[in-house]
């Protein structure tokens, strides 16, 4: 009986590693993958998802593809130079609504919001937006301890 084990207990042992370094192995080729088809910027993502999307529920050739993401392109350009002036003046309006909001505030208050703003400013699109006509996320780790407004 003892004989059998050994055989049986190294088979299993190579079975259960062979998974765990299959495993590994297709995280690993996921997660390049991911990055490299993601990797680009936003803009590029977007357009490469849209397609994507699109190619599979229309059954798209490879021609339709190519033409669909040259006008995607030149259109995330127009898009691009469209929203510029906007952002730009969004940002002076949050900027000066920021200085406004801090002369209101204590010495203490002026410290914490300014790291509260710096978090924000780090965001990549902004804090996160309710859902339509929902109250707004409450989010205990930025200090707001008293009831929603």
């Amino acid at each position: 009986m003892k004989s059998r084990l050994k055989p049986t207990a190294v088979l299993l042992g190579v079975f259960v590693l062979g998974g765990i370094a299959g495993a590994g192995g297709s995280r690993a080729y996921t997660l390049h993958e991911m990055r490299s088809r993601f990797g680009g910027p936003p803009a590029e993502v977007r357009a490469h998802l849209r397609v994507e999307a699109m190619r599979r529920q229309l059954d798209l050739t490879g021609e339709q593809v190519a033409k669909i993401e040259g006008i995607i392109r030149e259109t995330d350009e127009e898009l691009e130079r469209t929203m510029k002036p906007c952002r730009d003046g969004l940002e002076g309006l949050r900027e000066r609504t920021d200085a406004r909001i801090a002369e209101v505030l204590d010495p203490e208050q002026r410290t914490r919001f300014k790291a509260f703003t710096e978090r924000r400013n780090r965001m990549p699109h902004g804090p996160p937006r309710p859902p339509h006509g929902g109250p707004p996320p409450h989010h205990d780790h930025d200090h707001d301890h008293g009831p929603p407004p």
